[in-house]
């Protein structure tokens, strides 16, 4: 997703069941949100572990795509590189 000027980010104040809370530009909104809505919100803020949610400044509407929190311990590229690195040191 790319961001335009009609899409910023807002800081998640309050999460409830049928709602939420944000601060979007310095300003209160509440949007609301049907039960798969507030399910897929519940799990973006597990999965990204922060307060953030991008959000249209118009329509209020909630971007919630997300993937899988990633580990740099984990990624293949970066293993290399450590690998690389410790075969130089002990040379």
């Amino acid at each position: 997703m790319l961001f335009n000027e009609k899409v910023t980010l807002g800081i998640i104040q309050e999460v409830g069941d049928q709602e939420v809370i944000l601060s979007v530009q310095g300003e209160k909104v509440i949007v609301s949100l049907s039960e798969e809505e507030a399910k897929e919100l519940h799990q973006y803020v597990q999965v990204q572990e922060n307060w953030l949610v991008p959000i249209h400044t118009d329509t209020h509407e909630l971007f919630l795509e997300y993937e899988d929190p990633w580990n740099e311990e984990d990624m293949e590229e970066l293993m290399e590189i450590s690998r690389s690195h410790e075969v130089n040191e002990d040379e």
